[in-house]
């Protein structure tokens, strides 16, 4: 009888314990399951200062992508001579051009007259200041608009007149130890409907019709004609310990 009792209890320890290993299993299973669910094909994966990891959707970062195929890391990579080069360069390069537009561009009034309150009108002058313009959605690019552009390295091209201060700048953070990154630098018209078209479109496979893609689109993503990349005025920068096409991005 005794010998019977302790092969009971054996065997219902044996059930207990396969029991709770397929317990153990599908717990763990179930875990991993829903832990790659969340991370999807389309994104990406950063991991935070803790060691946290997050999964973000690449499409909602600003054109990462895109970003990361135009970015340039010669321009850390050049020597302080080289730079100064570079901007001696671009120097001389925006005064003739300046000088240029200068004389042909007449009275820097611009025909503009203004009207005050009581009536009277008058013809203002002011000094030219090539970058006092403003280009958005409600300001688009000017089709009498003409700029130069300076190679600062490789694909990296900006307006002759800001690649001094650019170049300055990029200095000046090497020297405190932060290695600059340029991203999406100058685009013509053909890469900036691209981006802009890309952009539409993930919002059109989304469901939204095309006006609703239209104006999500540009809320990250300036249409062809009005970005200020398109004439060189601009820059996405990363820097060495931030590479991320967030919100807290340059």
């Amino acid at each position: 009888m005794r010998q019977r009792r302790k092969e009971k209890t054996h065997f219902t320890r044996k059930i207990i314990a396969v029991i709770l290993t397929v317990l153990v299993f599908v717990m763990t299973a179930s875990f991993s399951s829903t832990a790659t669910a969340t991370v999807m094909d389309s994104d990406v994966i950063f991991v935070n200062k803790d060691g946290s990891r997050v999964a973000v959707d690449k499409s909602e970062l600003l054109n990462t992508e895109e970003a990361l195929k135009d970015m340039s890391q010669e321009n850390v990579s050049l020597e302080d001579d080289e730079l100064d080069k570079i901007a001696e360069t671009s120097k001389r390069a925006a005064e003739d051009f300046n000088k240029r537009k200068a004389s042909g561009s007449g009275d820097s009034s611009h025909n503009i007259t203004i009207v005050d309150r009581d009536g009277r009108s008058y013809t203002p002058s002011f000094d030219e200041d090539w970058a006092l313009i403003l280009i958005n959605k409600d300001h688009p690019i000017p089709d009498d608009y003409t700029f130069e552009l300076a190679t600062i390295t490789g694909s990296v091209k900006v307006d002759v007149r800001a690649a001094e201060s650019l170049v300055e700048m990029i200095k000046q953070a090497r020297s405190e130890g932060i290695g600059l990154y340029v991203a999406s630098p100058y685009r013509d018209l053909e890469r900036q409907t691209y981006v802009f078209n890309r952009k539409k479109q993930y919002y059109l496979d989304m469901g939204y019709d095309e006006k609703q893609a239209y104006d999500l689109a540009a809320e990250t993503v300036a249409p062809p004609g009005t970005s200020e990349h398109q004439v060189g005025m601009a820059v996405d920068l990363i820097a060495s310990g931030y590479k991320d096409l967030d919100e807290g991005f340059a």
